[in-house]
């Protein structure tokens, strides 16, 4: 019997043919998508559905991926009013010494549902952020994170790294003492999150290393990389987990392998800005996916030369780097950006055009990150990760050329309806497992009390800037 159908809206597949159906239909059973094609004739074959959802005067596309995320932004948005110095280092004193579990799990709550509402099916998220600084001293924080995820109900790809040296770093553990860490026990907390959580309730876990640049390096301290990033990569090859590097720039990509060895198919690097043609050729050899954060600060500073990067075959996604300091997770909002940013730097208006801004939110974002034989797409078979998109809101009509409205003029509000494996975690815009009030509540209180903790409460004090040209 067939546990779920949706039907009657324009179906966007993302298969290899790129269909779109007009009067479409999605049939679900035991978790998985057991046909896709005309509502009539889907409707033929799977007939008497345990529920349905009537998709008329929307889209059904595949779940959204936002290929790269920070655990713990959430809490921290806008604080220090753009002033990326004073927010970075913000996010070390609060990730390390003001961050209880009960903030980790409050946070992660809070993003888990804020994916969910806009289509965000499945979601990578690094345990920490600033300049490397990973709350990995104990596995505590990491149980806290993705037992809120287990709870909303989303996927979720959760990386770890240890810290930037110098090694022992100071941290406030969950019994309030502070302690030294060196990073034989992050490696520690790493391996045991891996076991605690990869592949459990629709998480993963991927292992995770600094980016280095330096021009020149000691030769005792490259050893010490190359001795970490070893045993990190061997932490993540014991399972099968991805790799990801957070903040990569000219050059960096090219020496990540030269000099540490740290790539391959398994891994993925978000910002990828000013690259060298050295550092996109060992992306091509090595089979490494980038993840384009269009959306950043990063972005701004340098660019992502993500036209150039498809050219050669690089597989190429997009990221939220959500939620904080000054961006959400909605994918609606960084494909636009993503389109923009390419037309301005080429002033050309055809660059990246809605069709290839769509497949780095799906099939693409799918393949970098190793699942696009079971997401990405609706194809039967596949893992039912689905949502529907309202195309009859006045920013919506004329709801012709539905994957250009999509992409230019939807936005996460607009998302109606979620699936993830089967399972309806919104219906109409509400997600009835979910308390939206206890949770906004819960995020209030563990941002107060940590403002307190870090003695960070200044930086929550607006200046929105009246009059200024430039802050």
């Amino acid at each position: 019997m067939t546990d779920l159908l949706l039907r009657g809206g324009v179906v966007i597949t993302m298969d290899p043919d790129r269909r779109v159906i007009a009067d479409g239909a999605v049939a679900i059973r035991d978790g998985r998508i057991a046909a896709v094609g005309p509502t009539r004739e889907v409707e033929a074959a799977h007939g008497g559905a345990a529920q349905v959802i009537e998709a008329r005067g929307r889209a059904i596309l595949p779940g959204l991926i936002d290929g790269h995320a920070h655990a713990g932004h959430g809490l921290v948005k806008t604080l220090g009013n753009n002033d990326s110095e004073a927010w970075s280092e913000a996010c070390r004193i609060i990730y390390t010494l003001a961050s209880p579990p009960s903030f980790w799990r409050a946070e992660a709550k809070l993003a888990a549902f804020e994916r969910l509402r806009f289509g965000v099916t499945t979601g990578v998220s690094l345990l920490g952020g600033g300049d490397s600084v990973q709350r990995v001293d104990e596995p505590v924080f990491c149980d806290a994170h993705c037992e809120a995820v287990r709870e909303v109900g989303i996927r979720a790809i959760v990386a770890l790294g240890p810290t930037r040296p110098p090694f022992p770093r100071p941290y406030v553990g969950s019994d309030g003492v502070e302690r030294p860490v060196t990073f034989e026990r992050q490696l520690e907390t790493i391996e045991a999150c891996i076991a605690n959580w990869h592949g459990r309730d629709g998480i993963m876990i991927s292992t995770l290393m600094p980016v280095y640049r330096e021009a020149r390096h000691d030769p005792a301290k490259v050893r010490e990389i190359e001795r970490q990033g070893r045993l990190v990569r061997d932490a993540g090859r014991k399972r099968a987990t991805l790799f990801h590097q957070d903040g990569h720039r000219s050059g960096s990509i090219e020496m990540a392998e030269r000099m540490f060895g740290l790539l391959g198919p398994d891994a993925f690097l978000s910002h990828c800005t000013d690259l060298t043609d050295a550092d996109i050729d060992t992306l091509v050899r090595t089979g490494a996916s980038v993840v384009h954060n269009p959306s950043a600060i990063a972005a701004v500073r340098g660019y992502c030369p993500v036209p150039k990067m498809l050219e050669a075959g690089v597989g190429v996604m997009i990221g939220s780097d959500a939620t904080a300091p000054d961006r959400s997770g909605d994918m609606f909002r960084h494909m636009f950006q993503c389109i923009r940013y390419h037309q301005r730097a080429y002033r050309d208006e055809t660059m990246i055009p809605p069709g290839k801004a769509l497949e780095m939110v799906t099939i693409d974002a799918a393949r970098g990150l190793g699942l696009g034989h079971e997401i990405g797409s609706l194809e039967a078979g596949k893992l039912a990760d689905v949502i529907t998109v309202d195309l009859s809101a006045p920013h919506m009509v004329p709801a012709n050329m539905p994957v250009a409205r999509v992409v230019y003029f939807a936005n996460g509000h607009d998302v109606k309806d979620v699936v993830v494996g089967g399972r309806v975690l919104l219906r109409d815009g509400s997600a009835p497992h979910l308390d939206a009030t206890e949770i906004a509540t819960e995020a209030w209180r563990e941002t107060d009390a940590m403002l307190d903790r870090a003695k960070l409460r200044h930086l929550a004090v607006e200046d929105p800037g009246w009059g200024k040209v430039r802050r």
